[in-house]
């Protein structure tokens, strides 16, 4: 399936000069979510995955549908404050700004391998720095999954030691 028309851009959002991509169509249309979902179970079917590693907040959505149809448990990363008890951080700079995210710290357990799931890949910082998270518990990335890639910011380039699966790929800016 094309899954082209599922995402849309929208141009000066959250704020002037930044594209933001939007995959909340494919969410919305059943017929196209379960194609997608089948895609990405298909990729990571011969991983040997142990857990599904969400990042804040719409690869929530994919990664909860992800690790359930996988009967894997869920790990969140989420963004600051919003963690109790014992945490690791790492920031990191993105297309427009600075940021931070966070992860329990006995969510993941030595030598586990986990498959990041993410609405977009879109330069390489938020998944290096949920990599590191990951890394931080003793785990090991396996594999990076995202419903777009914007090929145009070469976020693939710095990540080329993992396997990685994307649905739409964005390579022009629109």
């Amino acid at each position: 399936m094309d899954y082209k028309s599922f995402v849309k851009s929208y141009k000066d959002f959250p704020k002037n000069d930044v594209l933001f991509w939007d995959f909340t169509y494919l969410l919305k249309d059943v017929e196209a979510r379960k194609s997608a979902i089948n895609e990405i179970k298909e990729f990571l079917k011969d991983k040997k995955i142990d857990k599904i590693v969400a990042i804040e907040s719409k690869g929530f959505t994919i990664g909860s549908i992800i690790a359930y149809e996988l009967d894997s448990p869920l790990v969140l990363v989420r963004k600051p404050n919003l963690i109790p008890g014992e945490f690791y951080s790492e920031e990191f700079i993105k297309e427009y700004g600075k940021a931070e995210y966070q992860i329990k710290s006995d969510s993941i357990e030595e030598n586990e391998n986990v498959a990041i799931v993410y609405d977009i890949m879109a330069g390489s910082g938020a998944s290096k720095a949920a990599i590191n998270l990951v890394e931080k518990c003793g785990g090991k990335v396996n594999s990076l999954v995202y419903i777009t890639e914007l090929e145009y910011l070469n976020g693939r380039e710095d990540l080329k030691d993992y396997n990685i699966f994307s649905l739409v790929k964005v390579s022009e800016k629109k």
